[in-house]
C-alpha cells in the first residue's frame, strides 16, 4: 500500500514524531549508561606508588605528550579489576528486567514502561556520587539498580514499533529510535568531560540525570501508546497504519506461544547473533576510553572526543543502511531476509577485520583511531540486521522476544568488561590488549555466521496474526 503524502499527514507524520521522541529517550538512556566509562578515569587514582592501582602501561611507545595523559588525580584507589566491576555493574541489573519489561510494554503499553524506566534510571544516577564516596560496593549496588531500571527500555521500544511502524518502514523507524544509542554516546563523552572541567566529576551525574527527568515530563505529555489512543494524529495517517499493520482497535495482547518460541530457529538465530555481537560492541563501548588513556596516552578531553567520534560514524552509517534497506525492500530488489542478513554481516565482519588489524599498528595513534572508528561505524548495520528482526518474525510478541534476546545479550555485556579487567589488571601491554581484540574478532565472526545461516525475514506461523502489507508473506 502506497503511503499518503506528507502534506496529507500534516507534514510531520506522528509516527516519525514518536520515533524522534523515542530517539531522544535513547540519547539520555545511553548518556546515563556510559558516562561512568569516561568519568571513572577522573575518579580513580592513578598514583603509580599505590600498590593496589598499578596503571602505568608497559609498552614501547614514546609519545612526547605522554605526561598529559593522566591529567586527573582521582580520589578513589580502584585498580583495573575494580573499575571493570563498577562499569559492568549496571548490566548485572539490566538483565533482570528485559523479559518482564517487554511483556509489560505489550500489556500496559510502551509509553509508561519506557518513560518510567528512564525516570527511575535518572533517579538512581543522582545517587552515584554519594555511593562512590561511601565505598565501591555501594557504588556497584547503585549501578546495579540503575541497570535494573534501564532494562525495560529496549524491549518497550520493540512493542512501540509493533504498534506504530508500517512493515516497509520498520528499518527506518527502528534506526531513528535506536540511533539514539550512538547519539547518546557521542554526546555523553565530550559533555561529561566538559562538566568535569567546569564543575567536577559529581556534577556529571547530577546534570545529566536532571536533563533526563525533563525529557520524561515531555514524553508523558506528547506520546501515546498506539495510533488509536493518539489525539494529535491525522485520520489519514491512522488509517494508513491500521491498513498496513492490521486494525488492532479491539485486540488485546495474546498469550505468548512459549513452546513454539523455544523451538523456533529464526528466534535462536537472533538470540545467538545478538549475544555474540554484544561482546564486541560493549568491549568497544566500555573499554575504548581506557585503551585511549593507557595505551595511546591521551588526555581526558581528547580521549572524550575520540571515544565518542566513532559513534557519530555509526549513527550516520546506521541511517544509510536502513534507508537503503527499506528502499530495496519497497522496490522488490531484495527480500526482507536478504536485507537483514547483508546488513548483519557488514555489522559483524567489518569490526572483526578492524580489530584483527590493530595488532599491526600499535603505537600509530592515527591508524589505531582510524581502525577503531571504522569498527564502530560498521556496527551501525545491526539496526537493519538482527535488532529489528523480532518485528519481522513475530510482531505480536516483538517486545517479549526482544526482552528475551536482549537479556541473553546482556551476559557478554558485563562479562566482556570484566574479562578486559582480568587480562589487563597491572598488565597494560599491547600483548594483553591484542588478546582482548582477537577474542572479540572471533566472536564477531561467529555472530555473522549464525545469522547468515539461520536468520529469517518471514512472519512465523506461531505469530497467529495475518499481517496485510507484510512484504515476505
Amino acid at each position: 500500500m502506497e503511503p499518503p503524502s506528507w502534506k496529507q499527514q500534516g507534514y510531520l507524520p506522528k509516527r516519525y514524531f514518536v520515533a524522534v521522541m523515542a530517539f531522544l529517550g535513547m540519547v539520555f538512556n545511553y548518556m546515563l549508561r556510559v558516562n561512568m566509562n569516561l568519568t571513572i578515569l577522573a575518579m580513580a587514582s592513578t598514583d603509580p606508588t599505590n600498590s593496589t592501582n598499578t596503571t602505568s602501561p608497559a609498552h614501547a611507545c614514546n609519545f612526547q605528550d605522554q605526561e598529559d595523559a593522566n591529567d586527573y588525580e582521582g580520589e578513589f584507589e580502584w585498580d583495573e579489576w575494580t573499575q571493570g566491576l563498577i562499569t559492568s555493574a549496571s548490566f548485572w541489573g539490566y538483565i533482570w528486567t528485559q523479559i518482564p519489561g517487554g511483556r509489560l510494554a505489550e500489556v500496559w503499553g510502551p509509553r509508561w514502561v519506557y518513560g518510567g524506566a528512564l525516570f527511575f534510571t535518572a533517579v538512581f544516577s543522582l545517587f552515584i556520587p554519594l555511593a562512590a564516596k561511601f565505598n565501591y560496593i555501594a557504588l556497584i549496588s547503585v549501578r546495579f539498580m540503575l541497570g535494573f531500571a534501564e532494562g525495560a527500555t529496549f524491549p518497550a521500544m520493540h512493542a512501540l514499533l509493533a504498534a506504530w511502524a508500517p512493515p516497509l518502514e520498520r528499518s527506518t523507524l527502528s534506526t531513528i529510535i535506536y540511533a539514539g544509542s550512538q547519539a547518546g554516546t557521542i554526546v555523553a563523552f565530550p559533555l561529561s568531560a566538559a562538566i568535569l572541567d567546569w564543575l567536577g566529576w559529581e556534577a556529571v551525574f547530577y546534570v545529566e540525570a536532571c536533563m533526563t527527568l525533563v525529557w520524561c515530563i515531555a514524553w508523558f505529555l506528547v506520546v501515546s501508546d498506539t495510533p488509536l489512543t493518539d489525539t494529535r494524529i491525522t485520520q489519514i495517517e491512522r488509517d494508513y497504519i491500521f491498513a498496513t499493520l492490521g486494525d488492532t482497535k479491539d485486540k488485546k495482547a495474546p498469550p505468548v506461544p512459549w513452546r513454539s518460541v523455544v523451538v523456533s530457529v529464526p528466534f535462536w538465530a537472533i538470540l545467538v547473533s545478538g549475544m555474540l555481537n554484544n561482546w564486541g560492541f560493549f568491549i568497544l563501548l566500555t573499554d575504548l576510553p581506557l585503551y585511549m588513556k593507557q595505551m595511546l596516552q591521551l588526555d581526558i578531553n581528547l580521549n572524550a572526543v575520540l571515544s565518542g567520534m566513532p559513534y557519530l560514524g555509526m549513527f550516520i552509517f546506521s541511517f544509510m543502511v536502513s534507508v537503503a534497506g527499506d528502499k530495496l525492500r519497497q522496490n522488490g530488489t531484495f527480500s526482507t531476509q536478504t536485507v537483514r542478513k547483508v546488513a548483519n554481516t557488514i555489522a559483524n565482519v567489518g569490526p572483526a577485520v578492524c580489530l584483527l588489524c590493530l595488532s599491526l599498528v600499535e603505537c600509530d595513534r592515527g591508524a589505531t583511531i582510524a581502525l577503531l572508528f571504522t569498527a564502530v561505524t560498521l556496527q551501525g548495520g545491526i539496526y537493519t540486521g538482527f535488532m529489528v528482526n523480532h518485528v519481522d518474525i513475530a510482531p505480536n510478541f516483538a517486545g517479549t522476544l526482544f526482552g528475551i534476546t536482549n537479556a541473553a545479550a546482556t551476559i557478554p555485556a558485563f562479562i566482556a568488561p570484566m574479562t578486559v579487567g582480568a587480562l589487563t589488571n597491572n598488565r597494560q601491554t599491547f600483548g594483553q590488549w591484542r588478546k582482548v581484540f582477537d577474542i572479540s574478532a572471533g566472536i564477531y565472526l561467529g555472530a555473522a555466521a549464525v545469522f547468515l545461516v539461520f536468520g529469517s525475514g518471514k512472519v512465523q506461523v506461531w505469530n497467529k496474526v495475518d499481517l496485510p502489507g507484510s512484504p515476505d508473506k
